[in-house]
């Protein structure tokens, strides 16, 4: 189970403001999936408040749009300032949402931090009105694995086992089927990559740090590292030709619509005018 009061703690912290590198890169993927959509949506709900790309990107593309964003915690003060900005505090597991009422909703990296995901869909699917957006980013199976492995051998190295330090991620097939289950229209998963290099491996881990991946469940080891740790830890990591620290984050793009009576419809067997064959 997830520790639901050390995860606000966490997220509360004032350095998820300060540093947003690596969520704004998953952000520019979901802008790029919104570029090429042309409805005009007026009513969004984000949930979670990581990536300030996805701000600026709303703010300028959909000038007369409501805007909520839902977190553990509050907004980054820098956007109070804005008449269309509103902020709830959300508990994922216990969110109670507004039926009909979205246009789109976006999720950056935020729908890990439930314990029933699905409970979650179904949510999302209800509160969005006919022919409504969702797009969200979620971790994959490989996400930062050269940190796992790195931790994984100082872990044994100074303890004779591994702790469990690593977050459950959903696997694709079960995404895909959730999805289905939750009856979310032209539903899409993508799986992509970015590869990072660090001259500093504290910035590395700085970076880590700002997007709460620090392990989060009841089980969770009670006293913190000592610099001993991260010492060899650093040792431990993988480095490249140059001597740069390698980070590669593994990550899905999942999307769907809302069932709408405009949306193109698959035919059915028997019903296709042409025979593939006449193709080729």
């Amino acid at each position: 189970m997830i520790n639901k009061k050390y995860l606000k703690n966490l997220r509360c912290k004032e350095i998820n403001n300060k540093n947003d590198f690596i969520y704004d890169l998953y952000s520019e993927r979901i802008v790029d999936s919104l570029e090429i959509i042309s409805l005009n949506f007026k009513n969004i709900l984000i949930l979670g408040d990581h990536g300030t790309n996805i701000y600026k990107y709303i703010l300028k593309r959909y000038k007369d749009s409501l805007i909520t964003i839902c977190d553990f915690k509050k907004i980054n003060p820098k956007y109070n300032k804005f008449d269309n900005f509103t902020d709830n505090n959300i508990n994922l597991d216990l969110w109670k949402n507004e039926p009909k009422n979205y246009n789109l909703i976006i999720s950056n990296f935020f729908l890990n931090f439930t314990d029933d995901i699905s409970f979650v869909l179904n949510k999302i699917i209800t509160s969005l009105i006919p022919n409504g957006f969702f797009i969200a980013t979620l971790p994959a199976q490989k996400n930062f694995n050269e940190l796992k492995s790195a931790m994984i051998k100082t872990d044994i190295e100074l303890y004779g086992g591994a702790y469990n330090r690593f977050n459950k991620v959903i696997e694709l097939p079960q995404i895909i089927e959730l999805l289905k289950k939750n009856h979310f229209k032209i539903p899409l998963v993508n799986l992509e990559e970015i590869n990072l290099e660090y001259k500093n491996f504290h910035k590395l881990l700085l970076d880590i740090r700002s997007m709460n991946s620090s392990y989060y469940y009841k089980d969770k080891k009670k006293n913190f590292e000592k610099k001993q740790y991260f010492e060899l830890l650093k040792k431990n990591y993988k480095v490249n030709n140059d001597n740069n620290f390698v980070l590669t984050t593994n990550f899905y793009i999942i999307s769907g619509w809302k069932n709408h009576h405009s949306q193109q419809k698959p035919l059915k067997p028997g019903e296709a005018k042409n025979n593939l064959k006449n193709f080729f």
